[in-house]
């Protein structure tokens, strides 16, 4: 599953704020607002890693318990930067949460995840698990499109030798639902079963059609034995 070396990525778009301003208080534990998805294209498929910051304002360790906005549409997902796979748990809900001590100072986590896709379209879901200051989502320039509302579009965006288009909606709240559809992406054989399928179907009617057509018919003069 592609890593994304957010730390560098999450410095360069100002994600390290004053935590006061946009933040969600666990314990001594402080999420940041803001929750950045990089995303890139695959056949049938999203590969994506979803990056947010943790700050520990304490001297010593703090536990951080908290569930992981991811699409519900996630078929897999792995913990990357600073996250273990012991760390990430399944509810019988279908819910990942994140289980973790967060060390003093500033801590960028990183969870990857795959979401399946149809006919070069993939639906992107999300629940608020708290208040957000921002969502963004970051695909690699001309190669997705993001549909949805209220989405503020920025093109053509450099970071670390490569451009970017950005997708990001503002001021959420806790309990929100947000629903996204991203296009644009290489489809595998399926289309090509469907097309089959329906082809198939049309010859299959055609055929019938025909050998209704064709079927002998009695001679008017001839008489039935």
């Amino acid at each position: 599953m592609r890593s994304v070396k957010g730390f560098q990525l999450l410095l360069w778009i100002g994600m390290i704020v004053t935590f006061a301003q946009s933040s969600t208080a666990l314990g001594q534990t402080v999420v940041s607002g803001r929750h950045i998805y990089v995303m890139f294209p695959g056949v049938d498929s999203i590969w994506g890693s979803y990056l947010f910051l943790v700050s520990n304002p304490g001297t010593e360790p703090a536990r951080l318990n908290v569930p992981v906005m991811l699409p519900k549409e996630t078929i897999d997902f792995q913990g990357q930067e600073n996250v273990g796979p012991d760390e990430l748990k399944l509810g019988t809900d279908g819910g990942l949460t994140l289980d973790k001590m967060i060390p003093p100072g500033d801590t960028l986590l990183n969870i990857g995840f795959q979401i399946p896709a149809r006919q070069g379209k993939a639906p992107l879901s999300f629940q608020a698990t708290a208040d957000f200051e921002s969502i963004g989502l970051f695909v690699w320039e001309d190669t997705l499109t993001i549909e949805g509302s209220n989405l503020e579009k920025r093109e053509s965006v450099p970071f670390s030798g490569r451009n970017y288009d950005t997708w990001t909606l503002y001021n959420g709240k806790a309990g929100q639902t947000l629903n996204f559809e991203a296009q644009g992406l290489p489809e595998g054989r399926g289309r090509l079963w469907i097309i089959g399928a329906v082809m198939a179907g049309v010859l299959l009617l055609a055929g019938i059609g025909l050998a209704a057509a064709s079927r002998p018919r009695p001679n008017e003069n001839e008489v039935a034995v």
